[in-house]
């Protein structure tokens, strides 16, 4: 039996290590020109074994008020069901791409994920335990003590549609039909709560409210390969460029697709299109817009130069507005349009002289005047939230 067993090991291994020196295989198959076959095969392998520990819902917990941005630590995310009230509303936090994340990348421990979590949402976190200069309608009860606040994270450079199907799935099993539950989402957290509520799992309609900021739902020109290859030079943002799943996710589209509206304005590289059929197919489906509040950042043209940004997106708005073709209303990633859903989502509102980070609450730039500016921005986020959850039966 060990001899059987040795022998059988034995056959597993040649045939992987087969695979590892597979680039014969080339003669048959055509694949990517920065990619041989063998390296495909290693990405499908680590992607399809590690593909399902990558993403989690945790619940924010802290007994401490007004919490500095710098206290937050792995401490205060724990499992969803901990120390549940089933009396107070949800929210659900979900965060935004990650540039830097790969589809072959580790998988993400526990330390790893609260450091994502935190990348976005460090600042919003603090702002929810400050019992002072509260948002409308919470009287002098902190928006922590008011609802219960979970966050949820992801690997983003995996595919939108699949990480929509993990976060409804997450959802579902946390939640019931019963809860009232508001997501805010950030960027391509959007994207993947729009594919949660819109996926076959969906089936005890869990999610009440989506609230995105920032949100690419026609996508954004970085991600468009008939957009960048137009840029003669694009300096730091060359990193907001990728080839992963995730990533390719967010190329822009027209709005070519029957019941999508097409967007301004186009991008097009000699007679090709921008087109991504992904968005397209979720724009056209308008049956949750009516429970979808969007928000927009527009730095302006005039405002790329404005010290209350961080340097990335000073530079990501010099590019976007000089591009072609130009996009002068943006805050800096994604384009104003494209964030308001082009006027299809149930309420919409345009923040002014806002970056994409600091429509999730982040104040890059440094300065007192942007950390006012975040600050007011949370505040008429999170009194809309409140009378979103006051208005659900």
């Amino acid at each position: 039996m060990k001899r059987f067993l040795s022998f059988r090991i034995l056959v597993l291994f040649f045939t992987l290590l087969s695979f590892w020196n597979c680039d014969y295989v080339q003669d048959r198959i055509t694949p990517p020109d920065h990619k041989s076959v063998a390296e495909q095969i290693k990405d499908y392998i680590v992607s399809s074994y590690f593909a399902e520990q990558n993403h989690a819902l945790y619940k924010f917990s802290t007994v401490f008020p007004d919490m500095a941005v710098g206290s937050l630590s792995p401490l205060y995310f724990q499992d969803p069901y901990f120390q549940r009230n089933n009396s107070k509303a949800k929210i659900v936090l979900i965060h935004g791409w990650d540039f830097a994340e790969r589809q072959t990348d580790l998988p993400t421990d526990f330390n790893k994920k609260v450091a994502n979590l935190l990348g976005t949402w460090n600042q919003g976190l603090a702002f929810i335990t400050q019992t002072t200069d509260l948002p409308s309608g919470y009287g002098s009860t902190s928006v922590y003590d008011t609802f219960e606040i979970y966050v949820f994270t992801y690997r983003t450079s995996d595919y939108i549609e699949i990480n929509g199907r993990r976060f409804i799935d997450s959802l579902n099993a946390a939640f019931t039909s019963s809860d009232k539950v508001v997501v805010v989402a950030h960027s391509m957290g959007g994207l993947v709560s729009r594919a949660a509520i819109q996926h076959p799992n969906n089936t005890k309609n869990v999610i009440d409210h989506i609230v995105s900021l920032g949100t690419p739902y026609y996508g954004s020109p970085y991600s468009s390969p008939q957009y960048t290859g137009n840029l003669s030079s694009i300096g730091t943002i060359i990193k907001f460029m990728t080839d992963t799943p995730g990533g390719q996710g967010l190329a822009y589209t027209n709005g070519l697709s029957a019941g999508v509206t097409a967007i301004s304005p186009p991008i097009t590289d000699g007679t090709n299109q921008a087109f991504n059929f992904f968005l397209e197919s979720m724009i056209a489906n308008t049956s949750k817009d009516s429970i979808t509040t969007v928000y927009g950042g527009d730095m302006g043209s005039g405002n790329c130069s404005d010290n209350v940004h961080g340097t990335t997106y000073r530079a990501a708005c010099a590019v976007i507005t000089a591009g072609t073709p130009p996009f002068n209303n943006s805050d800096g990633i994604v384009p104003l349009a494209s964030a308001l859903l082009n006027g299809r989502a149930g309420t919409q509102h345009t923040v002014t002289n806002m970056d994409h980070s600091q429509m999730s609450f982040r104040n890059e730039g440094g300065t007192g005047t942007g950390l006012t500016a975040v600050k007011t921005h949370f505040n008429n986020v999170f009194a809309e939230v409140f009378t979103i959850i006051s208005s659900i039966p």
